[in-house]
């Protein structure tokens, strides 16, 4: 049987929802951080019908990434040659990886997270023809030369620009209905489904806040006594900026205590990600206020987030500390400190009425569906 050739000239209309368009490409660059690479991924979570591709960036030495930042900046405003770009990228990013960049196939959009991936981002968007975004303002590029920038309120530009998009917090792949899942697997696994449990994500120092052993002592002291008070269980987690013997406390002090149910320590080889079932298993979660993306994560779960006050080098972070503020005011999370943390977070776990989610990878996700679209 012959096939037969269109007509050109045919009136017949075909109906518009018959007409299948190619879901939107996105191009994710990794720098292989998880905090970053999770905020790019919670974004294009939110979009559905997007395809997605990752691809990670390692440079051949570290001065070799902040020179290219550098030039990138410097040229930014200039068109550059094709032959110029290729070549900046094989010279200062290892071989293979610089390979699979070159090779990538063309995207709707280039997406990234992190200062280190922001140059690459730019230079192949300029080599692709595509429109860039990136998540947070990367040094020293900048955002100008980017289609679309999406800051959390603390990176707030004095003047308002026409390709920024503002978040309260950072976008992540945290939702109620993914903790929830991730708890009830937990607490099966545990077999805790008919107990209460107050979850602590512990973080660590960096040159603004610092968890010290005293302080974490104390903060032992306080969970051991509201658990035997109300007969409540613990789960934790710490982080890799805890002080080694600020979670030397903590083991010696909690794990093997029958009150804790749940304990994965971050200096200890890990298998699993023990955050979503912790926010899952948890009647009220207990998080540092030196982690801005651990925050986020918890205030997006839905669940009872209360932020735990640190030492602070200095005044800590004081934009920052003014986005917490505006979580308490907005009814995400609520605030303590060690003098007051028991009696905030047994008021907490006894009030009947549930906290809002913090949802900025959507906010993120329709602002660069806004870009596609354009």
């Amino acid at each position: 049987m012959k096939s037969q050739k269109a007509n050109p000239t045919s009136s017949i209309q075909h109906p518009a929802s018959s007409i299948q368009h190619p879901a939107p490409s996105i191009l994710i660059l990794s720098d292989g951080k998880p905090g970053h690479y999770n905020q790019s991924l919670g974004i294009t979570d939110r979009m559905g019908d997007v395809s997605t591709e990752v691809i990670e960036v390692r440079f051949r030495r570290k001065w070799r990434d902040n020179l290219l930042r550098v030039f990138a900046r410097l040229l930014a405003g200039i068109r550059l040659p094709r032959k110029l770009i290729k070549a900046m990228l094989k010279w200062a990013m290892e071989h293979s990886f610089a390979k699979a960049i070159l090779g990538a196939r063309r995207f709707d959009v280039i997406l990234s997270t992190g200062s280190s991936v922001a140059a690459p981002n730019l230079l192949l968007g300029r080599l692709m023809e595509v429109k860039t975004a990136v998540c947070t303002r990367p040094s020293p590029m900048g955002t100008a030369h980017f289609d679309l920038a999406i800051l959390p309120e603390h990176m707030r530009p004095r003047r308002h620009a026409a390709n920024t998009a503002m978040t309260l917090g950072v976008p992540n792949r945290v939702t109620p209905e993914y903790v929830e899942k991730a708890g009830a697997d937990l607490a099966e696994r545990l077999d805790v489904a008919d107990q209460r449990i107050v979850g602590l994500l512990l973080g660590g120092d960096d040159r603004r806040y610092f968890i010290p052993p005293d302080m974490a002592s104390s903060l032992c002291d306080i969970l051991l006594n509201i658990c035997e008070k109300r007969e409540i269980r613990l789960a934790l987690t710490t982080s890799r900026r805890t002080d080694p013997a600020s979670e030397n406390v903590i083991k010696s002090r909690i794990r093997g205590n029958p009150l804790c149910c749940f304990s994965i320590l971050a200096s200890e080889p890990q298998q699993e990600n023990p955050v979503p079932g912790i926010l899952g298993i948890s009647d009220v979660i207990i998080v540092t206020e030196d982690s801005f993306s651990m925050v986020c994560e918890a205030a997006s779960s839905g669940r009872k987030i209360v932020i735990l006050k640190v030492n602070r080098k200095k005044h800590g972070d004081p934009k920052r500390q003014r986005i917490y503020e505006m979580l308490v005011e907005r009814g995400y999370a609520r605030a303590a400190d060690i003098s007051n943390l028991k009696d905030v977070v047994l008021d907490f776990a006894d009030d009947p009425s549930k906290p809002k989610a913090l949802n900025d990878a959507q906010t993120a996700a329709d602002a660069l569906r806004e870009l596609l679209r354009k």
